[in-house]
């Protein structure tokens, strides 16, 4: 089971790896589900408690305290809503002057081994009592005490008010006051607020912002969703935004600057290099060039050059010109290595710009061609015929190729010698909600859409900047680069594009560089969003790093997916390296800041499937004790930085919306009492799904758990539906199944979902035919042997006899009619005679089924008839309940009958 602070075993942690790796999840276990009210609504008691023990943390370490201390003050943290954790009403004071109380209280929350003394309990005593304002009411404010204790009870204050669900303005400036106390020193608060959440760009653009504001002495006190907390006493005058694009800028070169095999691509038309590796790694892009190269020379097939070279050496008189002056086309691999060289040399050219004439006169001076060769190359096609005959014409070979590439490099970089551009800044100012006086620019960018030319119109970001088509090698799997739509001009040649500003291309193109993206991509992605709990500190963000980092280190090249198998049968999170299907984990940890992008691909599965199971694997890592991250599923990119729901799921088809919901959940804990049945909490939810994978690998083959899982997905619409379903997998899977023993497997799940999904008509179905069971078996209403059909013959038969029955026949008269039918049916089959007793129990069987056709169908034959299929599975698997149900209980009578055989 993957745990998130797992690095740290095998060494001793300091107080804040012990707090998440142990207290943390402690709190969660024990008052995950314990409800706030008032101010703290929608915050569960863990929450709260959670929040005030990591700002307590990052706190009392720049207040340069001991371990001790700190500890200590943890501690009393931990523990200091007194009154919530206490049934019988009394208040804080009272409680934390009851030691056994206070000590069984540590205890539970992991963190009694802090107290090393009565002097240490004593202190996390008057914490908490001058947290709450009782410490001035007795006698003790006379007797000595620490000098410290007023500055460790503000910062227990500070804590306590950190999450208090009132105006943002009046809590921060409560909590600036007691941060002043505590630290002595006239300190505020600064929120850095995200504006649009873009995934690993955004996250860069935050990191590039804590590191200026750290040089400017502000210190990161918080990390939210959708920004930062920083502490300080002033924030600064000047306009930051220069300085964020420019160590902005810094990093997303960085980025690019590693992942230069995605930026030099092969193609059709030859090997394309992007800006982005021209600008940030040059020398690695050759280095790629080459490899490329070296790819193609092994692969080279005489029979297809000699098809180009027929079809670019058309004109008879320029290729006997040429070959006069020693210009041949190329007849084996090496020669071919050194056209696609010189093809790719070309495109560079004209990536930087120069006209074909120009870019070839470029690369003959380059590789020796001399003044007469180049003009015999004139006549041939500029891209894909020159390089074919002017191969064998380079003096130096791939050396001198490569020196004309690194020719156009330095043409393409001059054009970007400016270190930061003014749509990076504009960018800046557009994303960051800084605490400054910024210009408003909306009115501009309104403009700028409605005065362009349709065909030119940015569909993805703003009009303001440099607009660009989409090209698919640079998007993430599944992004669209053509747009299909009426309103785009008539008569265009070809399909219309989508286009978008350089910046928002570039965040498409971020996730597609910065993630573990397999090799072959069959199927759109799913992205899971997943976000930091509001008020987290530094070190937890650090400790989330690393154990993404450890997730990608599984697979290098690739994704990283679960086992199953474990998942489904024992709910346990185990990843391994796969190539295909999996989570494609970001590559750096710069990536993850507030929030991190984790696209999740599952291969040639449909996207309901694939939905549930992106869900499952989401809330399985976000409600573990020792996370309690929110999240979202959602199939696109970008998101609006609103986390008000601890799980949101976009996209949710009709059909999985009885089982899924709206797609909005809470957490237990965040919902009052009231509220419990109105909303679908995400520990539902969960619930839902393990029950689904608990049956799916109980009757079908690994190869076919997939299908089963989303055919009972869709079956929960009608909850009893699931037991055809189950049922027809069993008969499909095995030729003679062992009932009795698979509903021993299937049973508890199967209760689970349908007392989670069942409705009032469902659950009163579900009684009847538990009864009729129950009778049936206890008296042995079957046919003449053991088989499933002869298991369901009495409810057949009613069936049968509903589908039969005449018009002028009413239905008394037909159930009168069908008990005696089976009645007689027994007596024929059995070896001994039936007689009264028979007779009664089969009446009190169809007795049962008349009154569900009564109270359930309102004597509508055609509504029985449609569920005839549905409910003959539902009393197969009643019938072998009330088996068990009967042995149980004659086990248990047994003893009690030898016992007293024995008294007597």
């Amino acid at each position: 089971m993957a745990r998130l602070c797992d690095d740290i075993e095998g060494r001793s942690p300091n107080l804040e790896e012990r707090y998440f790796r142990e207290i943390r999840p402690r709190l969660y276990e024990n008052h995950g589900k314990h409800a706030q009210y008032g101010s703290r609504a929608r915050r569960s008691l863990a929450e709260h408690l959670d929040s005030a023990c990591q700002l307590v943390l990052s706190v009392s370490k720049l207040a340069g305290w001991t371990e001790e201390t700190r500890s200590l003050i943890l501690a009393a943290t931990a523990v200091h809503d007194l009154n919530k954790l206490d049934n019988q009403g009394r208040n804080v004071k009272t409680l934390a002057r009851d030691r056994p109380f206070l000590r069984e209280q540590l205890d539970r929350a992991c963190v009694a081994e802090f107290i090393r003394s009565d002097d240490d309990l004593e202190l996390v005593r008057r914490l908490i009592e001058r947290h709450s304002g009782h410490s001035v009411s007795d006698g003790m404010r006379f007797l000595p005490e620490d000098p410290d204790i007023n500055r460790q009870a503000a910062l227990l204050v500070a804590g306590d008010l950190f999450d208090l669900g009132i105006e943002e303005e009046k809590r921060i400036r409560k909590v600036e006051t007691e941060l002043t106390v505590a630290l002595q020193r006239p300190y505020r608060l600064f929120q850095i607020r995200l504006t649009e959440d873009r995934g690993y760009f955004t996250a860069l653009l935050l990191g590039a912002c804590e590191q200026v504001l750290c040089d400017r002495h502000l210190i990161p006190l918080a990390i939210n969703p959708d920004g930062q907390l920083f502490l300080g006493e002033t924030f600064p005058e000047e306009d930051l935004a220069p300085a964020i694009a420019r160590q902005w800028q810094r990093q997303i070169d960085a980025v690019f600057g590693a992942n230069v095999e995605q930026l030099v691509k092969p193609s059709k038309d030859g090997i394309k290099i992007d800006d982005q590796a021209v600008q940030q790694n040059p020398e690695a892009a050759l280095e790629h060039i080459d490899a490329l190269l070296v790819k193609k020379a092994k692969g080279y097939k005489a029979e297809k050059v000699a098809q180009d070279i027929n079809k670019y050496s058309s004109d008879a008189e320029a290729v006997s010109a040429a070959a006069n002056l020693g210009l041949q086309p190329v007849s084996n691999a090496e020669e071919f290595a050194q056209s696609e060289a010189l093809k790719c040399a070309y495109l560079s050219y004209r990536q930087a710009r120069v006209p074909p004439k120009d870019a070839w006169d470029c690369i003959a001076a380059n590789v020796g061609l001399s003044p007469e060769q180049r003009q015999a190359l004139e006549p041939f096609n500029a891209q894909y015929g020159r390089c074919l005959f002017a191969a064998k014409a380079v003096t130096g070979g791939l050396d001198t190729i490569y020196s004309a590439i690194e020719d156009s490099f330095q043409r393409r970089r001059s054009q970007g010698e400016e270190t930061v551009s003014e749509d990076l800044i504009q960018a800046v100012r557009q994303l960051l909600n800084l605490p400054q006086v910024q210009p408003f620019r909306g009115f501009d960018q309104l403009n700028a859409y409605i005065q362009a030319n349709p065909r030119q119109r940015c569909s993805l970001g703003s009009m303001t900047g440099d607009i660009g088509e989409l090209k698919s090698p640079q998007m993430p799997p599944g992004t669209k680069v053509q747009s299909f739509s009426n309103r785009l001009p008539g008569g265009m040649s070809g399909d219309p594009k989508r286009r978008a500003d350089a910046l928002s291309a570039l965040s498409y193109q971020l996730m597609a560089v910065g993630s573990n993206f397999p090799k072959t991509v069959k199927q759109d992605p799913l992205y899971l969003h997943i976000a930091l709990p509001p008020g987290s500190s530094l070190a937890l963000r650090q400790i989330w790093r690393k154990f993404l980092k450890r997730r990608a280190e599984i697979n290098e090249d690739g994704t990283v997916s679960v086992d199953e198998l474990q998942l489904y049968r024992d709910n346990a999170v185990v990843f391994q390296a796969h190539n295909v299907v999996g989570l494609a984990v970001p590559k750096r940890p710069q990536f993850i800041h507030g929030t991190v992008t984790i696209p999740i691909l599952w291969g040639e599965v449909n996207s309901s499937l694939a939905l549930l199971k992106s869900l499952r694997l989401g809330l399985e890592l976000s409600l573990a004790f020792d996370m309690g991250f929110p999240i979202v599923v959602s199939s696109n990119l970008e998101l609006k930085p609103s986390w008000n729901y601890f799980a949101s799921v976009d996209g949710i088809p009709s059909s999985l919306r009885p089982l899924l919901g709206d797609g909005q959940y809470y957490r237990q804990g965040q919902l009052l009492k009231s509220e419990d049945h109105q909303h679908l909490t995400a520990e539902t939810v969960l619930l839902r799904l393990r029950c689904l994978g608990e049956l799916a690998i109980a009757v079908a083959s690994l190869r076919k758990k997939d299908d089963c899982l989303y055919q009972l997905a869709r079956a929960t619409a009608r909850p009893l539906t699931l037991y055809h379903v189950l049922l027809r997998w069993i008969l499909r899977e095995q030729d003679d199944p062992h009932l009795e023993h698979l509903w021993q497997k299937i049973s508890t799940p199967l209760n689970q979902l349908l007392e989670s999904l069942m409705s009032e008509e469902h659950q009163q179905v579900s009684d009847y035919l538990k009864r009729a069971a129950y009778l049936a078996e206890s008296a042995t209403l079957r046919g003449s042997s053991f088989r499933r059909t002869a298991q369901t013959e009495p409810f057949s038969d009613f069936l049968k006899a509903v589908r039969s029955k005449k018009s002028h026949m009413d239905w008394e008269t037909m159930f009168a009619a069908l008990v005696q039918q089976y009645f007689n049916r027994l007596d024929r089959i059995r070896e001994y005679q039936v007689g009264a007793t028979k007779y009664e129990q089969v009446k009190a069987f169809y007795d049962v089924l008349k009154q569900m056709f009564e109270d359930v169908y309102d004597c509508r034959p055609e509504r029985l008839l449609t569920d005839g299929k549905t409910l003959e599975a539902a009393y197969l698997f009643f019938l072998q309940e009330a088996r068990q149900q009967i042995k149980a209980e004659r086990d248990k009578n047994s003893p009690k009958e030898s016992s007293e055989s024995v008294s007597t």
